[in-house]
């Protein structure tokens, strides 16, 4: 019965490391093929979003149709 714990924890702490392995794998993947989000691109917040003014007259005048 020992035998086939001392198995069963073996086997646990083998898929931790494998787990703790591909955790790390995907990390720095993802780290190094990640663009920097704080870069300015052709979309950001000041171009993203309409000024609520511009909003307020939109909707105004959808619900006049």
């Amino acid at each position: 019965m020992s035998k086939n714990t001392n198995v069963q924890q073996e086997q646990k702490q083998n898929s931790k490391e494998a787990a703790e392995f591909q955790n790390k794998a995907i990390r720095e993947f993802v780290e190094e093929k990640a663009t920097d989000s704080r870069t300015k691109g052709p979309v950001d917040e000041s171009t993203g979003r309409m000024p609520d003014d511009q909003n307020r007259l939109i909707t105004q005048h959808n619900l006049r149709k």
